[in-house]
């Protein structure tokens, strides 16, 4: 038997229920523009060149 370990919400960092999934967190505890800023941000992070394909 595998043992998953919690999932952490990437927006807000609360860990998560055992029994919580991360879609189900993300739509009932946060905005649309919430999760937009988020991955947003994530892909500013990222090099221009690994954009370009």
């Amino acid at each position: 038997m595998t043992f998953d370990p919690p999932v952490t919400c990437p927006v807000c960092e609360e860990v998560l229920e055992l029994d919580r999934g991360l879609e189900d967190h993300l739509v009932e505890k946060h905005t649309q523009r919430e999760v937009a800023r988020y991955v947003v941000s994530r892909e500013d992070r990222t090099e221009p060149e690994a954009l370009v394909r």
